[in-house]
């Protein structure tokens, strides 16, 4: 099995318990088309939106009796309906909680259009006017069709809504972000500072609104990948990037990062247009991660952020691709891009602090001072008696319900509404880009289970949408929802609220293993043999066991840089006085990428990039990968080595496996096998010392000593039937041995 049982358990009944509209209006309708975009058809879900229900999707439970079409075409689940994501697609909307009880003033639409012949831009009003009351409580709405002067068909338009600001120690307007804007702009606005309100961004055609970048563009929704083309979980290698980290830029003598998603798209397809790695030494007609071959990348948060230099955890506007990243175009032919070389996108996202909208137009109702609500569980992160921090923005409030519109059912009724909010975003992004997997983001201190379970029900509820074929239904190996909690409690996993946790254990392990005698059991608690047992085979570890790889994600490095041994693995060896970095740097990517878990890389250190802004400089996060130092001749040998195994570690099913065995244990040299019995084994022989073996070393437990077609992976060479299990090992050596063949 390769996830909990549990967990399936958990989503079989999500899925046989989920309720459907009573409505005999509504019908069931064909799948979108992928090349149709954002907009009211794109979903094909439209109903009149005065039908009033505490459901959640299109339709009751479909049968051949009362809907003709589905005795044709059985369907496994309805098309996920999210009632705010239709009305906002034919009238300007602004939810605003509590607004109804506190008697506040209505919000207006500010609209216009923008001049960029200048620097900044200039916003030229064209309208401003009051959304009315809809007929759901605390919804107000505007139909574009009443503003006069008409809008013109197929224009750009900005808007913010007017708001009075609930933030503000006295009474006062403000102008906001739509909090539901797709694209937004601050092109208007010369400094980025905490109270930036950037534009929203709409197209006005066809008597509706629709998504548009700020050129007008309108994008497709990325197609839905085929089943078979999808790998799973346990076979995945992750790349772990910042976006803006794709490409440096140089500013007096420091490279600063200026990625965006066409320059990620350059890393995986050599023929992307644009210069990205023009000229630069070992990258001339290649796609470096495409040679490296990892099947699944994750990206630091790309939803709209206020700051720079922050690597997206400053969310601000959570619908919107972010501004200094690229357009939704670009970022629509990113994904398409990768999913045609049959690689995952999952998304980081940050929902235990924001910086949002929602901040000035009801504060109390989404966001918690936990420092002046000490009485407030709420207030306190998981695990521990500290109190949630907000890192600069707000941390959101979970606990609190408000009756109100439910802005998923169309429903007045009680509502959490940080919940709704990113119910909303989540919808947003799996159904518009063809998500995989998330990473929740300082899962601690979001502090919610209850929350982080109900949207990884909602996550896999829209995963499963997207294959509306009861004979082949979406499986449950191909979708992961992943949380960083690094005290790894089990029960997030055990109780359904998550699929798997960051295992930051193993990167203390792996650093100990490699340095040897450099604080092994100071960092680990273990003798150095428990300390690589555990780190091979985290279901060893008592304190914290996983009961499958794909619980557990595992890494030598992660872009949480600070902290002692926490910096690039090239930096950590240096500052341990370590000159012989390459092969122990080798050694640790065996170990990593034959390790029961998944394997997540990040950016760089593939060929053991180094920081060039300290830590101490406060300037780690705008540091890019210097992917110019590949063309090294060790790095390029060490690059070389690592490609060859994550593609070994993709392919190889032994490596899927959960099964590990110990084979040998001599001192610092230990051997261990993977996979299922009756299935072709992966060997390792590892040297985690200073001292060669000399010219043979046997393993005396190696398997299968009378097969002569077995091949060392590293090297690509086939080993004589008199050298099985016997091969010498230099200083921090490993040798990869299996006769499997793709």
């Amino acid at each position: 099995m390769r996830l909990p049982m549990l967990r399936m358990q958990i989503a079989a009944a999500v899925l046989l318990a989920t309720p459907f509209l009573p409505s005999a209006s509504a019908v069931v309708l064909p799948a979108a088309s992928a090349s149709t975009p954002f907009s009211p058809t794109a979903r094909n879900i439209k109903l009149p939106i005065s039908i009033d229900n505490n459901l959640g999707y299109i339709g009751k439970s479909p049968t051949a009796a009362n809907n003709p079409t589905i005795a044709a075409n059985t369907i496994a689940m309805p098309v996920p309906y999210f009632d705010l994501l239709v009305r906002r697609e034919s009238k300007f909307t602004l939810w605003i909680p509590g607004q109804a009880a506190s008697h506040g003033d209505p919000p207006k639409l500010i609209l216009g259009k923008v001049d960029k012949s200048s620097s900044p831009a200039t916003f030229k009003q064209l309208y401003s006017g009051t959304l009315s009351q809809s007929d759901k409580t605390d919804l107000f709405e505007l139909d574009p069709n009443t503003i006069t002067p008409a809008l013109q068909d197929g224009a750009v338009y900005w808007y913010w809504f007017e708001v009075t600001d609930t933030s503000a120690k006295t009474t006062s307007r403000t102008r906001v972000t739509d909090p539901m804007a797709h694209t937004v702009d601050y092109s208007m606005t010369p400094n980025r500072n905490d109270g930036v309100q950037p534009a929203s961004v709409i197209k006005f055609r066809d008597r509706k609104l629709w998504t548009c970048d700020i050129d007008g563009t309108e994008s497709p929704k990325v197609k839905t990948a085929a089943q078979s083309a999808i790998p799973n979980n346990n076979n995945m290698v992750i790349y772990e990037l910042p976006v803006s980290w794709a490409r440096g830029s140089k500013e007096g003598n420091v490279q600063v990062d200026v990625g965006t998603f066409s320059d990620v798209l350059a890393l995986f397809d050599e023929n992307a247009p644009g210069d990205h790695f023009a000229g630069m030494p070992g990258m001339g007609g290649s796609a470096i991660l495409k040679d490296l071959g990892v099947n699944a990348l994750e990206v630091l948060p790309i939803a709209d952020a206020l700051f720079k230099g922050e690597w997206g955890y400053g969310t601000g506007n959570y619908f919107a691709p972010d501004y200094d990243l690229g357009s939704t175009a670009q970022l629509v032919k990113l994904v398409e891009n990768i999913h045609s070389q049959n690689i995952r996108l999952f998304l980081d996202v940050v929902m235990a602090f924001g910086r949002d909208p929602y901040s000035a137009i009801a504060l109390n109702q989404f966001h918690i001072n936990s420092s002046t609500e000490q009485s407030n569980p709420d207030s306190y992160q998981s695990h521990t008696k500290d109190l949630r921090d907000g890192y600069g923005g707000r941390s959101w409030r979970y606990i609190q319900e408000t009756n109100t519109y439910d802005p998923e059912t169309g429903d007045v009724t009680q509502v959490h509404p940080s919940w709704a909010f990113h119910h909303a975003h989540l919808h947003r992004w799996m159904t518009d880009f063809g998500v995989s997997g998330y990473r929740l983001d300082s899962v601690n201190n979001i502090a919610s289970y209850d929350f982080v379970k109900s949207f990884t029900n909602k996550a896999w509820d829209l995963y499963k949408s997207r294959y509306n074929d009861s004979a082949s239904p979406a499986p449950d190996t191909k979708f992961l929802m992943i949380g960083e909690e690094l005290s790894d409690p089990l029960d997030l996993i055990t109780s359904g609220s998550l699929n798997a946790l960051w295992n930051e254990k193993f990167q203390n392990r792996v650093r100990a293993a490699i340095t040897n005698n450099l604080g092994t059991e100071e960092f680990t608690g273990d003798d150095f043999e428990w300390t690589v047992r555990k780190m091979i085979d985290s279901r060893l570890d008592k304190d914290h066991p996983f009961t499958d790889g794909s619980q557990a994600v595992i890494y030598v490095t992660s872009h949480d840089t600070e902290g002692p041994r926490k910096e690039r693995l090239f930096d950590f060896l240096q500052n341990c006085s370590i000159a012989d970095k390459e092969p122990r740097a080798k050694l640790a990517f065996v170990s990593l990428l034959t390790a029961v878990g998944i394997p997540m890389i990040f950016a760089g250190e593939e060929f053991l990039d180094q920081m060039d802004q300290t830590i101490a400089s406060g300037k780690k996060q705008i540091d890019p990968v210097n992917y110019e130092r590949k063309s090294e001749p060790w790095r390029t040998d060490l690059f070389n080595y690592v490609a060859t195994l994550v593609k070994f570690r993709t392919q190889c099913p032994a490596l899927g496996e959960n099964d590990t065995e110990f084979i040998h244990v001599d001192g610092k040299i230990m051997a261990w096998k993977r996979g299922v019995d009756g299935q072709p084994p992966v060997v390792v022989v590892a040297n985690f010392s200073d001292n060669p073996t000399g010219s043979e070393y046997v393993v005396p437990n190696f398997p299968e000593t009378n097969r002569d077609d077995w091949r060392e992976v590293t090297s690509g060479r086939a080993v004589p039937k008199t050298s099985i299990g016997r091969e010498p090992l230099k200083a921090w050596e490993a040798k990869v041995y299996t006769y499997w063949k793709p």
